[in-house]
């Protein structure tokens, strides 16, 4: 790992915690040392001190600074996930590519994939849209890295009711003849990801008011790193981005500014970590929810004829 000249407040044998700014912290590393930073950094919503800027301008200059130190340290390989609300990313896209690109020297282009991680079990009061969805940028650099085995999803029950079937005449994907088999690791994971939000009453859930679900960031940390590879999560916050490179074999490097919450991520670590899928792994499926109504909808017809 890259040397640093502060001491952590909390380590295990694959990572360590630092009660350090997350803007200075990143600053310290050497350039082009980490393979994946995991980001999950206020979204100015104003709903805890540490979520509150003076005006947007001031969010915005802010998230350049520390997208710019990301930009410098990630290698060639490496990703940038950012967290957000869809109006907020909307603004900090063209931020963290440029970022990304400023670094990679003469012909460095960034991409970016923007992912949907989609929700319906949230409350929803008030007289706005509700929300059931946020947002994940994926930015990478030139050669990014991305196992899409690693995180493959289980097919739902529509498609696993006709498992194998011919390539059509008229499709523009697939050599023909072509005859599709569903993959033995689940299907390809697509950049909607349905995913359950955290909710008070499941074991997963801590005190802090942003807590992510393990599944959501273990299937993301899992498609852009690799056993041993260097992850970066500059917003400690409830510690689940450590939680999930614990249980993937990656090494780790985070920061967290507040006293309750480094305790709340030392005695999450401090625990067995679970090796049976979290609550949040298994989202509805929706095909069966479809065949089911279907089912019962037949059934009523027959008893009004």
């Amino acid at each position: 790992m890259p040397q640093r000249r502060e001491t952590p407040v909390f380590a295990t044998q694959l990572g360590s915690l630092f009660g350090e700014d997350a803007l200075l912290h990143l600053s310290r590393l050497d350039a082009e040392t980490v393979d994946l930073v995991f980001a999950d950094p206020p979204y100015n919503a104003g709903r805890e001190a540490w979520d509150s800027f003076a005006d947007s301008a001031a969010y915005l200059d802010w998230s350049a600074r520390w997208m710019g130190e990301v930009g410098r340290i990630l290698k060639p390989s490496g990703s940038l996930f950012v967290c957000g609300f869809s109006e907020v990313l909307a603004d900090l896209k063209a931020v963290g590519l440029r970022a990304l690109s400023s670094f990679g020297g003469p012909g460095a282009n960034a991409s970016c994939r923007w992912l949907v991680w989609h929700y319906r079990n949230k409350a929803n009061l008030g007289r706005d849209w509700g929300r059931s969805h946020e947002s994940i940028l994926h930015l990478r650099r030139e050669k990014f890295v991305l196992d899409v085995d690693a995180a493959r999803v289980p097919y739902n029950a529509h498609t696993l009711r006709y498992p194998v079937h011919p390539q059509a005449e008229s499709s523009r994907y697939g050599k023909k003849p072509y005859v599709w088999q569903p993959n033995p690791l689940g299907a390809k994971p697509r950049d909607v990801l349905e995913i359950p939000t955290l909710t008070n009453g499941m074991r997963e859930k801590t005190l802090h008011p942003t807590q992510k679900p393990l599944e959501l960031v273990r299937r993301l940390v899992a498609a852009a790193s690799a056993p041993g590879d260097l992850v970066i999560d500059p917003f400690g916050g409830s510690g689940t981005t450590f939680v999930a490179c614990e249980l993937l074999s990656r090494r780790w490097i985070g920061c967290e500014t507040d006293p309750g919450y480094q305790a709340l991520i030392a005695e999450r670590l401090s625990q067995p970590l679970a090796t049976t899928p979290a609550e949040s792994a298994t989202p509805p499926d929706l095909a069966a929810e479809a065949d089911r109504a279907e089912t019962r909808r037949r059934a009523q017809r027959r008893k009004l004829r």
